[in-house]
């Protein structure tokens, strides 16, 4: 359980570090803004909701990493080691 808390501890500091670094780039044009604005978001979304922080960012890092562009690729690739074999009409294999 010390190797899980240490990963946990881990990854919501990770969270914290992207959720500051989001607000940083979106309010480029005043720095007390910004440390104000993304010390609300790192509360709320680390400190108090941890699991939809996580949530918002692994959404993200889906949606613009590309990966939902593979997606059609790993179909293909399973279906070709896995085929889809309909059964036959009245039980018979």
């Amino acid at each position: 359980m010390f190797w899980v808390e240490i990963a946990k501890w881990l990854v919501l500091f990770f969270v914290a570090w992207w959720w500051y670094s989001w607000v940083r780039d979106k309010l480029a044009f005043s720095p007390l803004l910004t440390l104000v604005v993304s010390a609300i978001v790192v509360y709320y979304l680390v400190i108090e909701h941890p699991w939809i922080g996580s949530i918002g960012v692994a959404g993200w890092i889906l949606l613009t990493s590309g990966i939902l562009f593979m997606l059609p690729t790993f179909s293909l690739v399973w279906n070709t080691l896995f085929p889809f074999k309909p059964k036959k009409p009245g039980g018979a294999q």
